[in-house]
């Protein structure tokens, strides 16, 4: 009888902590592609600062960036002349009108994977005179 009951209680035990540590593992992998995703986007940000502002390509580019454990990731990289607008259905909609006296670029990073959005920032880069 005391046997039975000591299986009893393991096996409730059991069954109630299994889903928070498989839940506790899902957020640990999440929070790791996010720390990923911020590096990433660092590193990118801090190329396009080594450029001129003037050189920075406008418009949308796309490219695919592995962190150091082979996990892959898709970069979207919008530079606009005007602050970009997110739309309802999440394209971005970025000026690109070039005007002389405008030394300001708005740039916006999303960073995905398999189709998720991990993170984003948006930043303006000037020229310093």
């Amino acid at each position: 009888m005391e046997n039975l009951i000591s299986v009893v209680i393991v096996t409730t035990t059991i069954s109630v902590m299994l889903p928070l540590f498989f839940s506790e593992k899902e957020q640990n992998i999440n929070q790791s592609f996010l720390n990923e995703a911020i590096s990433l986007s660092k590193e990118h940000l801090d190329d396009l600062r080594r450029r001129k502002i003037l050189d920075l390509p406008l418009g949308e580019e796309s490219t695919t960036k592995e962190d150091n454990l082979g996990q892959s990731y898709d970069l979207k990289q919008y530079i606009c002349t005007q602050e970009p607008i997110i739309n309802s259905d999440n394209s971005v909609t970025c000026p690109t009108t070039v005007n002389d006296n405008n030394n300001l670029r708005h740039i916006l990073l999303r960073v995905e994977k398999n189709g998720k959005q991990i993170y984003k920032v948006q930043t303006a880069f000037t020229r310093l005179r």
